[in-house]
């Protein structure tokens, strides 16, 4: 894998992607249950070189995933 922006090839994998100072998690989010909703990890791998973020991803994606109003799941 390369850098789309300076072309290194030297990339941190599985960065995991977070939020301090707060209680809740960043992330996708997802329904739990009926009225509850969780949040799956955002991973990315990190050009080290220049800092550009290559790629974002999340590791489960069996997930009921929260889409927006008039969104519809991919077939």
């Amino acid at each position: 894998m390369k850098c789309p922006h300076c072309g290194s090839e030297q990339i941190i994998h599985n960065t995991a992607v977070c939020q301090q100072n707060d209680v809740s998690p960043i992330g996708l989010r997802y329904r739990k249950a009926k009225v509850f909703f969780g949040a799956e990890q955002i991973y990315a791998d990190l050009c080290a070189d220049c800092g550009t973020i290559v790629r974002q991803y999340v590791k489960d994606m069996s997930r009921d995933w929260d889409l927006g109003k008039g969104e519809k799941k991919a077939q």
